[in-house]
C-alpha cells in the first residue's frame, strides 16, 4: 500500500470539491464541529505559510464507475478551507475574494453559495493566491483496503488531543454495537444521512449553536437533548449524547442498569476487554433492529408526553430540578428512561395520564441518589424504581406494538423530512387528494400519479425504502391556499408546511379511516406487479405532528423491478418518469 504523502494544492481539492469528488464515509467522521474561530485560526495558518497536518483520502470507485476520494481525516480542516473561500465567515475581518478564483466565483452566481456584501473588506490578490496555491500533505490509500484505513484511522484520531471522551472511545470502532449507538444518535439528534455522502452536504446534517453560527442546518438549542435541559449545547459537541445512550443500551442489553463510569464505557468499546465481546454477543443475541426501534419508541413516548404538558424550554430539566441551573441532567433522565422502558417492554404498559405523570417527575432529584457517589449499579437501579413506583399508577396495560404506528414515530417522521433533502428520489410530499379549486373533488389523475411514483422509488434501487407523505406541503403557496380553504394551521418544519389529512376527511365527510380507504383502493385496483403492491398496502401509517394527522406510505425496498401493468417508472430529482428501454435495462442491472 502506498502511504508515502503527496502534495495538493488547496485549488485542486476545492476542484474536486466542487465536482462531488470529495465524499464523507460517516463511519469514520464526526458532525462538523469546529467554531468560527477554530476555523478562523487554521486559515491564519495557511495564510502564514505553517504546515499542517496529513490529510488521509481514499481512492474509491462510485456506482457510476467515477473515482473519487473519501476523506477519512481532515474533514474538519477541509470545511474550515472551503468554507472560507465560499465566505462563510471571514479572517481579520477579510473575506476571501472570490473574483480571484473563478470557479469560487462562478459557484456563487450558480446560487450554489451567498457571497457577502462589498461592505465586507476583501482578501488582497497575493494572499488569495498564495492560499489557492499552498500544498496541503495528502496520503492516498486503496479504498479496498478498509481493514487497514479502519486501523489507521483508530490510531490518528484516538490520541487527538481535540476528542472528547466519547470521540476518543469510538474513533476506528466499527463493532455493531459502536455502530448501533452512532446510528441511534445521529436518529435522536437528527442528522441522520446515508453513510456516505458529498463533503458538500455535511452542513446540511451538522449542528451549530446560537453564540456559533455557521449556517448548518441543525440548531444545538432545538435538538431534543439541549432543548430539554438534559445536556448542554457543550455536552451536544463532545458526543455526550451518543455516551448516555451506549449507557442506555448497554443496560437493556445486560438486563441492569449498568455502572455509569468512563471505565466501563471504555471497555464496551475496547476489542480486548471481556465486556467489549459480550455487549456485543448480547446485542447479537437482542437484535439490533429491535434494540434501535424500542429506545427510539420510549423517546418518542417521552417526548411527547413533555411537549404535550408544555412547550417551555428545559421543561425536563426544570420538572425534575426546580431551582436555577444549567447543570445537564443526566442521571434523573436515565433513571426516567429506564422506567418507561420497563413499564412498556416488560410490563406491556402504556402512558395513560400525561399530566399526572409530569407531576409525578416534580422534583425527582430530591427523591433519587445523582451525583458521582451514586454510579455504581445498586444504586442506578434503586433510582429506577423509585421511577417506576411513581408513575406506574399512570399507565394501563395496553398493546405495546401499536405504539410502533404513530406515538412511537416522532423521530422517525422528522428524520425522514429531513432525509428528502439529501435522498430525494426516495421521498415525495403530497398535500393530500383533494383538489385546491372551489370543487374540492378527489383528484383522480393524482391517485394514478401516486401509484406510478411508488413503483418508481422502488426502482431508485435496493439498498432502503423510500416514503410518500400525505398532508405534507412542499409549496408555500399550497400551504397558504390549504389554510385560506381549509382554516386550518399549517405547521412548518425544516423546508416543508405540515397541513394533515384531517381536514380533507372532513371535507369529504368520512372518518380517517374512511378517507385512507380511498387510497387504498386506488393502489389494491392499480395494476403495480406483487409483491410490492401487498406490501405497500400493510405498510400505511398515520402520525400526529403538532395537531395535524400524516398520512406515512412506506415503499419497501425490492429485490427486483417493480412495473404498473406493462409500464416502468423511473425517479429523476422529485419527478416521476415512464422509463425508456435503456432506462428499465439500467434499473435491471441495479437489482442484479
Amino acid at each position: 500500500m502506498t502511504v508515502s504523502p503527496q502534495g495538493m494544492s488547496v485549488q485542486a481539492l476545492y476542484r474536486l470539491y466542487r465536482d462531488e469528488s470529495l465524499l464523507v464515509n460517516r463511519q469514520y467522521q464526526r458532525k462538523l464541529v469546529w467554531t468560527v474561530s477554530e476555523k478562523q485560526r487554521l486559515i491564519d495558518s495557511l495564510l502564514q505559510d505553517y504546515p499542517l497536518p496529513l490529510f488521509l483520502f481514499a481512492e474509491i470507485t462510485n456506482s457510476e464507475g467515477k473515482t473519487v476520494m473519501e476523506v477519512i481525516d481532515g474533514m474538519q480542516r477541509l470545511n474550515a478551507i472551503f468554507s472560507y473561500i465560499e465566505q462563510g465567515f471571514t479572517w481579520e475581518d477579510q473575506a476571501f475574494d472570490i473574483e480571484e478564483f473563478t470557479r469560487a466565483r462562478h459557484a456563487a452566481e450558480a446560487g450554489v453559495f451567498a457571497p457577502l456584501s462589498n461592505d465586507v473588506r476583501r482578501l488582497d490578490a497575493k494572499s488569495c493566491a498564495n492560499l489557492l496555491d499552498y500544498q496541503l500533505a495528502v496520503t492516498v490509500f486503496p479504498g479496498e483496503q478498509s481493514e487497514r484505513i479502519t486501523q489507521v484511522f483508530g490510531r490518528i484520531n484516538s490520541g487527538g488531543k481535540q476528542l472528547s471522551d466519547q470521540e476518543r472511545r469510538q474513533a476506528g470502532v466499527l463493532t455493531p454495537f459502536a455502530e448501533t449507538i452512532r446510528a441511534l444518535a445521529a436518529e435522536i439528534r437528527g442528522d441522520v444521512s446515508r453513510e456516505t455522502l458529498l463533503l458538500s452536504q455535511m452542513p446540511e446534517i451538522s449542528i451549530e449553536t446560537s453564540r456559533n453560527p455557521h449556517g448548518y442546518n441543525l440548531k444545538a438549542e432545538d435538538i431534543f437533548w439541549c432543548y430539554q435541559g438534559i445536556l448542554r449545547t457543550g455536552d451536544l459537541r463532545n458526543s455526550d449524547d451518543e455516551q448516555v445512550l451506549a449507557d442506555i443500551c448497554a443496560s437493556i442489553l445486560f438486563d441492569e442498569p449498568v455502572e455509569a463510569s468512563g471505565d466501563f464505557l471504555d471497555k464496551l468499546y475496547n476489542p480486548e476487554a471481556d465486556e467489549h465481546n459480550d455487549v456485543n454477543t448480547r446485542l447479537n443475541s437482542y437484535g439490533r433492529e429491535k434494540l434501535i426501534g424500542q429506545v427510539k419508541m420510549v423517546f418518542s413516548m417521552i417526548r411527547k408526553i413533555l411537549e404535550d404538558f408544555s412547550t417551555d424550554r428545559f421543561f425536563f430539566r426544570s420538572t425534575v430540578y426546580p431551582k436555577p441551573t444549567s447543570n445537564a441532567q443526566k442521571s434523573p433522565f436515565f433513571a426516567v428512561f429506564m422506567a418507561f422502558y420497563e413499564l412498556v417492554f416488560k410490563e406491556g404498559m402504556t402512558p395513560s395520564n400525561t399530566e399526572a405523570i409530569i407531576k409525578s417527575l416534580n422534583n425527582l432529584t430530591d427523591r433519587i441518589k445523582v451525583g458521582q457517589k451514586h454510579i455504581k449499579t445498586v444504586d442506578r437501579k434503586e433510582n429506577v424504581s423509585v421511577v417506576n413506583g411513581l408513575i406506574r399508577g399512570s399507565f394501563v396495560k395496553s398493546d405495546v406494538a401499536a405504539l410502533a404506528h404513530g406515538p412511537g414515530m416522532i423521530f422517525d417522521f422528522e428524520n425522514s423530512i429531513r432525509r428528502s433533502k439529501t435522498e430525494t428520489p426516495r421521498y415525495e410530499f403530497k398535500q393530500g387528494i383533494l383538489r385546491l379549486d372551489s370543487t374540492r373533488d378527489i383528484d383522480e389523475a393524482l391517485l394514478s400519479s401516486l401509484v406510478n411514483t411508488m413503483c418508481a422509488i422502488a426502482n431508485v434501487g435496493p439498498d432502503a425504502d423510500g416514503y410518500i407523505f400525505l398532508g405534507i406541503a412542499d409549496k408555500l403557496q399550497d400551504a397558504e391556499r390549504i389554510k385560506a380553504l381549509d382554516r386550518v394551521e399549517p405547521a412548518s418544519f425544516e423546508h416543508v408546511k405540515i397541513v394533515g389529512i384531517d381536514r380533507e376527511a372532513t371535507v369529504l365527510g368520512v372518518s380517517l379511516d374512511r378517507y385512507m380507504r380511498k387510497l387504498e383502493d386506488a393502489i389494491f385496483n392499480s395494476g403495480m406487479n406483487d409483491p410490492l403492491k401487498t406490501q405497500i398496502l400493510s405498510a400505511m401509517d398515520v402520525v400526529t405532528f403538532k395537531g395535524h394527522s400524516v398520512l406515512r406510505i412506506r415503499i419497501p425496498k425490492q429485490t427486483s423491478i417493480s412495473f404498473v401493468s406493462d409500464d416502468c417508472f423511473v425517479r429523476n430529482g422529485t419527478s416521476t418518469h415512464r422509463a425508456n428501454g435503456p432506462q428499465i435495462a439500467a434499473i435491471s442491472k441495479l437489482f442484479m
